[in-house]
């Protein structure tokens, strides 16, 4: 994964760096030592992943977040625990606190497996229908196979997983996720939803000319006009 350093110490920056060259899948592709800096590192560079200092010479985390149009996933370093519940209102890996131990950065970037499960490769492989997902949600992760997803909902710069009874929520764009998968398994219904044409039990008529689909368990999607044409297409209706 790509990651960018935010941390107003240069020690500190030094150290992060010593301690990640054990562990090749990060690539450091920036630092910034302010909001300022981060703003435009971020901007210009798109990282998969902060290691994001709380207390900057400009302001907090906090203060930057916000003006971020995307979020990637965050690995917080910071010598404060005061801040641990605000943290977990982003898509936060996980709060480290300084000095930061070997063992707890191996913690926290094995978490971060489960994201990447989803992260597109340099060679635009895609998931097929028995290809297995690690999806995280919280403290909890579901491993699952694609065939067994029925519904990928967009939400905002996330998507949410309807797999079983669980709805985790991944940082993903649906248009990325579906990038990965087979067009002929996954059908884009509307800008908000996806939907596992394995998974539907009916298609009915709406209004306009549109469709409505019902999935096995009584989820109903409804098909945008534009995209009704494709799909009677595509099924031969």
């Amino acid at each position: 994964m790509r990651a960018l350093i935010v941390e107003d110490s240069e020690l500190a920056r030094f150290e992060l760096r010593h301690l990640l060259r054990v562990h090749p899948q990060i690539e450091i592709i920036g630092e910034a030592a302010n909001l300022q800096q981060a703003l435009l590192q971020i901007e210009a560079l798109a990282p998969d992943l902060l290691f994001l200092d709380i207390d900057l010479p400009d302001g907090t985390a906090f203060d930057l977040l916000p003006q971020l149009e995307r979020i990637p996933p965050l690995i917080f370093t910071t010598a404060f625990d005061a801040y641990a519940m605000q943290a977990f209102d982003y898509h936060t890996i996980d709060y480290l606190l300084k000095p930061i131990e070997p063992l707890r950065l191996a913690q926290a970037i094995e978490k971060l497996q489960p994201v990447a499960q989803l992260q597109p490769t340099a060679a635009g492989g895609s998931l097929q229908a028995d290809s297995p997902l690690y999806l995280k949600d919280g403290d909890k992760t579901y491993l699952v196979r694609v065939k067994e997803i029925r519904l990928i909902e967009a939400v905002g710069n996330y998507s949410r997983v309807h797999v079983g009874p669980h709805a985790p929520m991944i940082y993903r764009a649906l248009a990325a996720i579906e990038a990965r998968l087979d067009p002929a398994q996954f059908f884009r219904c509307s800008r908000q939803h996806l939907v596992n044409l394995g998974w539907v039990e009916t298609v009915m008529p709406w209004s306009n000319g549109a469709l409505r689909l019902r999935l096995r368990g009584g989820q109903e999607v409804d098909v945008s006009r534009r995209q009704s044409l494709r799909l009677k297409e595509q099924l031969s209706l």
